[in-house]
């Protein structure tokens, strides 16, 4: 049977109507709002369809910080392109630079603007995701296929404790973060690059918040965006780089949106670039991961057209956790972060006199409410991927890859709506007690791992028998 493969792209930049997004009010971090007023460059929404003569698959992917809130887009997309609903699979790259249609302003602007904007936003949504698969169907023609993988050396680890001993987001370029960067190449008959599918642990935090030369808040598909254009300028004849992100819970870019500032009595402080330079350092980023791409894309020259499709469903169940009803810190779990923001004001923090380190929020067990993440196994031929719906620690990701009985296996995040499972700490984090702000949320640190490989285990054995 000849195996066919497709690829397509559409436009999700903000329309007028979403640069008018009402300015929501200061928010819970202390910091003075910012609102999306113009654009950087293209956010797009990416699809690769593939039909080996007896199965068929569909991969949708959004420039977004989470795949669209539309609970009927499958079918939408299946209806359009005749795929079979639980053959598409939807993942969103996380991207900062974008808007988000999940509500993500709703306790700040309950007004009618709001929602004919959020309107607006799942309209341009669902519209790239129909208009991209449609492309990738149409553009069907005999193919072949080759994997390979190589480093990307533009992330690190995100967790950081400092000589205060306050737990921050920053540069820990001793802590763990994973380097591979795998890719599955597509070329028709002409070896012409019809789509490469990559994927790399890392979050798109470039920028996040942060304006431009001229003052502005932009859109953009972010540094993962970046190369996925460099990769499709360099290869030109239509190619489509599908960006999707490995496990990256605590993952940054090594130029992400801000630096720490530590001070010799111990005290940290977040502090922002200048207006501008953010969006060089993203470039700067972006390219160097795109050139990284276009080695490891061409690294690969050997090929088979014979791709055995499967694919197959599981929920882990996996222990969650509370703040306790004493607990009296008023931020939110995901908000909270210690030290300071800003430079440091002498006259409120005087030298020598630091606040004390913060404890975090007192958590406890909730085995009532076991946080549910969705995951899915597909199989290409000898290639597996493992998608969870989290933000897996990157240790997590590294031992879900040595687990698997596929010497070419990666990792998926951020693929569906459904679930509360959010950051997903390892058991080397909960052992270190990082307070850092992803282990206030709905999962138990360190509890997650085991629950979440023998899912996949499962998965494994299922799908082989």
């Amino acid at each position: 049977m000849t195996l066919l493969v497709g690829a397509g792209k559409a436009s999700l930049n903000p329309t007028e109507k979403m640069l008018s997004f009402p300015k929501p009010a200061k928010s819970d971090w202390g910091m003075e709002p910012v609102s999306t007023s113009a654009i950087y460059d293209d956010m797009d929404c990416r699809a690769i369809a593939i039909d080996n003569g007896k199965d068929k698959i569909l991969f949708v992917t959004f420039e977004l910080g989470g795949v669209p809130h539309i609970e009927d887009l499958k079918t939408l997309i299946a209806d359009e392109t005749g795929y079979p609903e639980d053959s598409i699979f939807l993942t969103a790259t996380h991207n900062h630079t974008g808007y988000h249609d999940h509500n993500n302003f709703k306790r700040y602007t309950e007004n009618e603007e709001y929602f004919t904007w959020l309107a607006e936003v799942k309209r341009v949504e669902a519209q790239a995701a129909l208009d991209a698969a449609k492309q990738a169907v149409s553009s069907m023609r005999p193919a072949k296929f080759g994997y390979g993988e190589t480093q990307s050396f533009v992330n690190t680890n995100r967790d950081l404790q400092t000589l205060g001993g306050y737990w921050v987001e920053a540069r820990n370029l001793g802590g763990y973060s994973d380097k591979t960067l795998a890719l599955i190449k597509f070329v028709d008959e002409e070896d012409h690059v019809i789509a490469v599918l990559m994927n790399y642990g890392c979050h798109a935090t470039c920028c996040y918040l942060m304006k431009d030369f001229d003052g502005l808040m932009k859109s953009s598909g972010n540094f993962n965006g970046i190369a996925s254009r460099f990769v499709e300028q360099h290869y030109g004849n239509g190619c489509v780089a599908m960006w999707t992100s490995g496990a990256a819970g605590n993952v940054n870019p090594l130029l992400s949106h801000g630096l720490q500032y530590e001070y010799p009595d111990g005290w940290t402080s977040a502090v922002d670039y200048p207006d501008g330079v953010g969006w060089m350092q993203m470039e700067s980023m972006g390219r160097t991961h795109g050139a990284d791409c276009v080695k490891g894309i061409d690294a690969i020259t050997r090929y088979s057209e014979r791709m055995p499709i499967r694919y197959t469903r599981k929920t882990a169940m996996l222990p969650g956790q509370k703040k306790v009803a004493e607990d009296t810190n008023s931020s939110s779990g995901t908000a909270f972060r210690m030290g300071g923001r800003g430079i440091r004001n002498y006259d409120e923090v005087p030298y020598g006199e630091i606040p004390p380190v913060p404890a975090g929020h007192t958590m406890a067990e909730d085995p009532e409410n076991p946080c549910p993440l969705d995951m899915e196994l597909i199989l290409l031929g000898d290639i597996a991927i493992v998608r969870a719906n989290a933000e897996l620690y990157a240790e997590i990701g590294r031992d879900m890859k040595a687990a698997s009985p596929f010497k070419k296996t990666f990792v998926m995040t951020h693929t569906g709506i459904r679930g509360r499972a959010g950051y997903i700490l390892d058991k080397t984090a909960a052992e270190r007690n990082e307070k850092v702000f992803q282990a206030f949320g709905t999962t138990r640190p360190g509890a997650c791992e085991e629950p979440i490989i023998q899912t996949e285990t499962e998965m494994f054995e299922e799908i082989m028998e």
